[in-house]
């Protein structure tokens, strides 16, 4: 038994090893660049709160407490 298990799992790794690349590789096109631009949008919509938050602090001193409240 556990000779036929040498002799099968090299084959059972690389079918593995091939459908998982096949995958991946599907995953890559349309996915990453979604991901990508949805990234970009993130980074820019952080720093429009940032700057708001900044410009809050400024014109109204308190407002973090008063917003929890």
């Amino acid at each position: 038994m556990t000779e036929l298990a040498f002799v099968v799992m090299p084959f059972l790794l690389v079918i593995a090893f091939v459908l998982r690349r096949k995958s991946e590789s599907q995953l890559r096109g349309a996915d990453v660049e979604m991901l990508n631009q949805a990234q970009v949008q993130t980074r820019r919509l952080e720093e429009r709160v940032d700057h708001l938050e900044r410009i809050l602090d400024e014109d109204v001193p308190g407002w973090r407490t008063r917003a929890t409240t």
